[in-house]
C-alpha cells in the first residue's frame, strides 16, 4: 500500500473514531460517571482528578466541535440539495465512484440547480465499510450512497443525544 494511501486510510478511521466518539458522547460520559469514576475511586484514586480533568477537557473539545459541525452542514444544506455517490466494481480491488451533486449556486436564484459529477477509480480499502460488507456478504457490486440523508441522520444523532 504506498504511504499516501495509508494515510488516508488512517485519517479516515480516526475520523470515523472521532465520528462516532461525537455522536455518543452523551453515552459515553454517562458511562464514565457511573462506571469508570467509581472503578478509579475504588482502586486507583491518585489519578481520579487528572481522569476527571481529561473528560472535561475532552467535553468542551466535543460540545463545541459538534456545535460547529452542525452549524457548517446547515450552512452547506442551503446550497448542497442532495449528492448522491454510487460505486461499481471493475475489478478484483478496483471500483469506480461517481459522485453526484446537485447544487444552487446562487441563493438569490434558488431555481438555478447545477448537477455536477466527478469519477474517480477507488481501491478495496477505501471503501466505505458497509459496502465492503455487502459485497464480502452477498457479491453485491454495486452501491448507491445517498450522502445528504446520511449526514442529515448523523446530525440528527448528533441533535438528539445532545
Amino acid at each position: 500500500m504506498p504511504i499516501p494511501t495509508f494515510i488516508w486510510a488512517i485519517a479516515g478511521i480516526l475520523g470515523g473514531g472521532v465520528a462516532l466518539a461525537l455522536i455518543f458522547w452523551n453515552q459515553i460520559l454517562e458511562w464514565a460517571q457511573y462506571n469508570l469514576f467509581p472503578w478509579i475511586q475504588n482502586n486507583i484514586p491518585s489519578i481520579e482528578s487528572q481522569v476527571r480533568e481529561a473528560f472535561s477537557a475532552v467535553d468542551n473539545v466535543a460540545t463545541s466541535t459538534r456545535y460547529l459541525i452542525r452549524k457548517a452542514w446547515k450552512k452547506l444544506r442551503e446550497y448542497l440539495l442532495k449528492q448522491v455517490v454510487k460505486l461499481e466494481r471493475q475489478s478484483s480491488g478496483k471500483w469506480k465512484m461517481q459522485v453526484t451533486s446537485w447544487v444552487i449556486k446562487n441563493l438569490l436564484e434558488p431555481e438555478k440547480v447545477s448537477e455536477v459529477v466527478t469519477e474517480k477509480d477507488v481501491d478495496w480499502e477505501d471503501l466505505p465499510p458497509d459496502v465492503r460488507a455487502e459485497w464480502l456478504k452477498l457479491e453485491k457490486s454495486k452501491a448507491e450512497i445517498d450522502v445528504t440523508e446520511y449526514r442529515d441522520q448523523q446530525i440528527d444523532e448528533m441533535d438528539m443525544s445532545a
